[in-house]
């Protein structure tokens, strides 16, 4: 792979679900490609369909139309998920949500872990539980979780969503801290000062709430 080589090339490409009507689509068709240093911001309005694309992407939403073209392994990409979808109230330390980024590898994948949590600012609360963190620092805590594995490629949902600006300004420059080291990354977002992005999508809602097809 060349250094132009792109990670990922995404091209007009809907997701949808399927339901008694027939197809819902949420977002509008999609086309962008990622390489390795840049970070490429999918913005728009709450509910035009950004967590649909990125779920798409990784095969988790039927696709319905155009085409996603990896240049990497899967193996090689990083998800990191709104941090509301961690069950707060589950007794699991930092440490522990950053060893499930490598789960079949528990044993050794401690020292990883530790080195990801250094990464992200937060090694000193490796034995903190997950759901005694503030809202940043859980997002920083799973963002160490999908750097366990080396990516290539990060994927990141909302990763500022439920912070306040000053948290999303630091979550902001650790991401463009990262993003120097080589990984690419595609990011979304309804907000646009908290990150320089590469390049902005965006991302619009479908016109079509349904579509029979």
């Amino acid at each position: 792979m060349t250094p132009d080589t792109p990670l990922l090339t995404v091209t007009n490409s809907v997701w949808g679900y399927r339901t008694s009507a027939g197809w819902l689509l949420p977002a509008a068709p999609v086309s962008f490609q990622v390489r390795a240093r840049e970070a490429i911001l999918l913005s728009g309005d709450n509910g035009s369909g950004k967590t649909t694309i990125l779920r798409g992407i990784l095969g988790l939403v039927p696709k319905r139309a155009g085409s996603v073209e990896w240049h990497i392994a899967r193996s090689e990409v990083g998800y990191v998920p709104q941090e509301n979808v961690i069950d707060r109230s589950v007794p699991a330390t930092a440490l522990d949500i950053v060893r499930t980024g490598l789960p079949l590898h528990w044993r050794r994948a401690k020292e990883a872990a530790q080195a990801a949590l250094e990464q992200v600012g937060l090694a000193e609360r490796q034995d903190l539980l997950f759901g005694s963190l503030s809202g940043g620092q859980r997002q920083r805590v799973l963002v160490a979780r999908a750097l366990i594995g080396d990516p290539k490629l990060l994927i990141l949902d909302e990763p500022t969503v439920n912070v306040d600006a000053e948290t999303a300004l630091h979550i902001g420059r650790l991401l463009e801290k990262l993003r120097q080291s080589g990984p690419g990354m595609v990011i979304t977002s309804h907000i646009r000062d908290w990150i320089t992005a590469t390049r902005e999508v965006e991302v619009h809602a479908h016109k079509h709430e349904v579509n029979d097809v």
